[in-house]
């Protein structure tokens, strides 16, 4: 599954509480229901345009629509065109967002991040983007769903407004492309949202901790952006969070697990990296596990540690048995490629 190809500008993401600094900086967002009826729709047919390009697996259309910052480097834009186009092939095409994001008052060459504060007619809920280096312009972001196919998309693309002959109407060109498909194992994002909260409340803080992430990653249009309901999601998985991640978990800080057959000198594994991710077709909800490891050069006790290391953490905790199909185990040793292996829950014992 793809999670999310972002091109052209650096994204990154920012609380709500700081994105009033928006309007100091003459950063200003118009939402759907407050745009023009004729700038609603050029936005529309652009987006709509661009989406039905990546379908039919035509770069060159999609290289046509682009702007000449995004088309400099296209080669990996195109290679992601024919990935996405067979998966879209059957989907019908729906906008769903559009946003003005206009950053004509930023300074050339500012590094620091574009915030956007988009209020909701009529609710307490906003939409927010907060966008690193991007370039003075006048922008808009358009999120296309591609549904009704085996495999429901978002396609979402951030788009620029260029300059033409005088006279003309101003094109609008794709800035940036953020494909995320929908569902993983045929659930979508609040399907995942709802169970993590199920298990935060059933005592199953790990497992409330991994399905929140995975609701995070099939809601968020892209990175850079977050909403109230994400904001909401995010404290609600922070609060889930278990005592034992509570200042995170990298190299510095691990999730140390000790091998459950209960032996004194039994081995302990030190995991770097805990999520939850979906398989190459989206079927299937896969455990992934990275832990630090001393290189082993005999793959047969490479496999055999791996297989421990995933045992280890499901004797810790076993409800990860039934919430997940697949075990994807990632032995890092340093100086050396990391040794993998996928196996289906069932084959571990």
């Amino acid at each position: 599954m793809i999670r999310c190809f972002s091109f052209g500008f650096r994204a990154a993401s920012l609380g709500a509480a700081l994105l009033w600094a928006a309007a100091l900086h003459g950063q200003t967002c118009i939402t759907q229901a407050n745009l023009a009826p004729e700038l609603r729709d050029r936005l529309a047919n652009t987006a709509l345009a661009l989406s039905a390009a990546v379908q039919a697996g035509d770069s060159a259309k999609v290289q046509s629509l682009a702007s000449p910052e995004f088309t400099a480097n296209f080669t990996q834009t195109a290679a992601l065109i024919a990935s996405l186009s067979a998966a879209l092939a059957h989907d019908t095409l729906h906008v769903t967002h559009l946003f003005q994001l206009d950053a004509t008052n930023r300074k050339p060459g500012d590094s620091s991040e574009a915030d956007f504060s988009c209020p909701l007619a009529a609710t307490a809920a906003e939409t927010d983007f907060s966008i690193s280096g991007l370039p003075p312009g006048l922008y808009a972001f358009a999120t296309v769903a591609a549904i009704d196919g085996p495999r429901p998309w978002q396609l979402s693309f951030l788009l620029q407004q260029q300059a033409t002959a005088p006279g003309s109407p101003a094109e609008w060109k794709m800035a940036g492309f953020y494909p995320r498909e929908s569902t993983v194992a045929g659930h979508d994002g609040l399907w995942f949202w709802r169970a993590a909260r199920d298990d935060a409340k059933g005592k199953e803080p790990l497992l409330a901790w991994l399905l929140y992430g995975e609701a995070d990653d099939l809601l968020r249009p892209a990175n850079f952006v977050t909403s109230t309901n994400l904001d909401k999601l995010r404290a609600e998985r922070h609060a889930a969070t278990p005592p034992e991640l509570g200042e995170g978990i990298g190299a510095a800080t691990p999730l140390v697990v000790k091998s459950g057959d209960a032996k004194p000198d039994s081995p302990e594994f030190r995991f770097t990296a805990i999520a939850a991710q979906p398989s190459d077709d989206s079927k299937q909800l896969i455990l992934a596990l990275h832990y630090d490891a001393a290189y082993l050069s005999d793959p047969v006790a490479g496999r055999a540690r791996n297989v421990a290391a995933a045992q280890a953490l499901l004797a810790a905790h076993k409800p990860l048995r039934t919430a997940f199909d697949r075990v994807l185990v990632i032995a890092d040793s340093e100086g050396h490629s990391p040794f993998v292996n996928d196996y289906p829950m069932a084959q571990i014992p």
